[in-house]
């Protein structure tokens, strides 16, 4: 059997032009910065195919070289995507992506390749059903994207992956370069979420405190590397990078991120992405530190170019938010050190290490004695 011909890529250092399909989307993404929704209601704010392959024109007169439909989820109008990216291909496209979800890949992969799309970026939130499915909102939706994966590697066309970084997956980053890299993966991108709709209205359950989450993915994209997977991040700020800074990505909207006052001495601040708006509201940039160099960046790597952020973004936050984690602290009342009750103070709950393995059963895969009683 003859390997397909893979897509062209974009040259060194192009930013992707984004041309949106319109907000509707099969999937309700806990950490969605478009508070996108599968109501029919959006079909009326969804440009017409006209208007679409008007603008994909325009952005190649302008000098675009690459460009990537987004969403929403694009494939929900296959016939207008299936003319946008013709139209692409004849406006002499270098390279012409799609960002999708997965979920109608499999049956669109050849129709779209066909007619002249040369890459897909997809999500990918865990390595297991049950972790990406939470995220997506949606039951089957991961076996359905590695069909989708599959049908677009047998086209030829070039995938990449992103995972958004979240409170619920950044501790089970580390089997996720291998399962990509046996998958056929051409790169893989950690994204550092905006809080922007659904990521906005779910903030203390969805964002995670950056110093802690970031060591987990830096420890996957460092896996990554070894395996041959180029990988990436972006939306973190340069100072939590450390080294890993030179992986760094710019792909969110200008303004989307911002800068706190110890910002103000940093030497890489001209080459930072920063941080969330409400993210710095809510933790007080207690985590920041100047940093005396100014990282060189990924952003003119060939792989770079095909992810691509968000999409339209939701509307930031109109209203108060929470106080500063530190100034709670602060702030609660000290009432004196409290006598313990007689019995919280004489008896001392232990769990055996039978009831831990029921708690905790991935803990304990492959021993068969468990941990001894405490």
């Amino acid at each position: 059997m003859t390997a397909p011909v893979l897509g062209a890529l974009s040259p060194p250092g192009d930013r992707r032009a984004q041309v949106s399909l319109g907000p509707s989307c099969t999937h309700a993404c806990t950490f969605c910065a478009q508070r996108a929704t599968p109501s029919a209601a959006n079909e009326d704010v969804a440009p017409p195919i006209e208007a679409v392959v008007e603008r994909t024109r325009a952005l190649r007169a302008s000098g675009a070289r690459g460009v990537t439909f987004v969403g929403g989820e694009p494939t929900l109008r296959p016939d207008a995507l299936e003319a946008a990216v013709r139209a692409a291909k004849d406006a002499g496209f270098v390279a012409i992506g799609m960002q999708t979800n997965g979920h109608r890949l499999a049956a669109l992969a050849p129709v779209l390749a066909a007619a002249g799309l040369t890459d897909v970026h997809v999500s990918v939130h865990g390595a297991e059903a049950a972790h990406h499915d939470h995220h997506t909102g949606r039951p089957g939706s991961f076996e359905a994207l590695w069909e989708g994966v599959a049908a677009a590697r047998a086209q030829g066309l070039r995938v990449v992956v992103t995972t958004v970084l979240t409170r619920s997956n950044f501790r089970v980053l580390a089997p996720l370069p291998l399962l990509l890299r046996t998958r056929g993966i051409d790169a893989w991108h950690v994204a550092v979420p905006l809080a922007r709709g659904r990521a906005d209205d779910g903030f203390d359950r969805v964002v995670p405190r950056l110093a802690l989450a970031l060591p987990f993915a830096l420890h996957a994209l460092d896996a990554s590397r070894r395996l041959g997977l180029p990988a990436f991040v972006s939306g973190a700020p340069l100072c939590l990078l450390g080294p890993f800074a030179v992986r760094s990505l710019d792909v969110d909207a200008p303004g989307s991120r911002g800068f706190h006052s110890a910002c103000e001495e940093c030497g890489a601040r001209a080459a930072c992405p920063g941080v969330d708006p409400l993210y710095l509201a809510r933790f007080d940039g207690d985590e920041l530190r100047p940093r005396a160099d100014v990282p060189r960046r990924a952003s003119d790597e060939p792989w770079a170019a095909l992810f691509v952020g968000p999409g339209e973004l939701a509307p930031p936050r109109d209203g108060p938010v929470h106080a500063p984690a530190r100034a709670s602290r602060v702030h609660l009342p000290m009432l004196g050190r409290t006598n313990r009750a007689v019995n919280e103070a004489s008896t001392r709950a232990t769990r055996t290490g039978e009831s831990l393995r029921a708690l905790f059963p991935d803990l304990f895969a492959g021993d068969a004695k468990g941990p001894q009683e405490g």
